[in-house]
């Protein structure tokens, strides 16, 4: 009866260490997937920081767009034969190369980003109809109220911008807890419904 006794004890024991094992193997794998995922987030939030930095310093400011825009739209006013050249801009690619890990972002910094390369893939589509034929076939007063809307679609996209680097700076600084404060100090719709949408 001893060495049953003890043959129990035994497998007790191994039983104990095996799942005591398989304890601590599942709690490494998930810290270091959980260490990998904060990991890919910061490189994703910074790599989407830079690209918005770039266009951001590429818009100046409203007052600057603005006067920009009233030198344009005083030309084109004073020449009704006038179209003025709009450049194209490609100002999402590295965020189109991120799409597939977007799930990684968290909801705080994800609905300011997305509406932020929104508006900027709405301007690339409004410069690609300033650049066609039918752009050009229209009366000076028409082509003046597009590069007017156009001008205020960049403007949005500088409060956008703005909006959306804010978020990851403050995320980056303090987690959700300071993104939700920093959501509360903005009046714009994104930050609005950002803030609803975390309950």
């Amino acid at each position: 009866m001893t060495d049953w006794d003890a043959r129990i004890w035994q497998a007790v024991v191994a039983g104990v260490f095996i799942g005591l094992g398989w304890f601590v193997n599942g709690w490494l794998v998930r810290r270091d997937a959980a260490a990998l995922r904060a990991e890919k987030l910061r490189d994703m939030h910074r790599a989407i920081y830079a690209e918005i930095g770039n266009y951001l310093a590429n818009l100046w400011d409203e007052a600057r767009l603005d006067t920009y825009a009233d030198a344009m739209l005083e030309r084109m006013r004073n020449d009704a034969d006038f179209v003025p050249f709009i450049p194209r801009e490609k100002s999402d690619a590295l965020f189109e190369s991120l799409t597939p890990e977007i799930h990684v972002l968290p909801r705080y910094t994800i609905d300011p980003i997305v509406a932020y390369y929104s508006q900027v893939r709405a301007i690339a589509s409004l410069i690609d109809d300033m650049r066609g034929e039918g752009f050009k076939a229209m009366s000076q007063d028409r082509r003046m109220a597009m590069y007017a809307d156009y001008i205020d679609m960049k403007k949005q996209a500088l409060q956008f911008g703005r909006y959306a680097n804010a978020m990851i700076t403050a995320y980056a600084e303090g987690g959700a807890d300071r993104a939700k404060a920093e959501a509360r100090r903005f009046s714009s719709p994104v930050a609005d419904q950002s803030d609803r949408s975390q309950g």
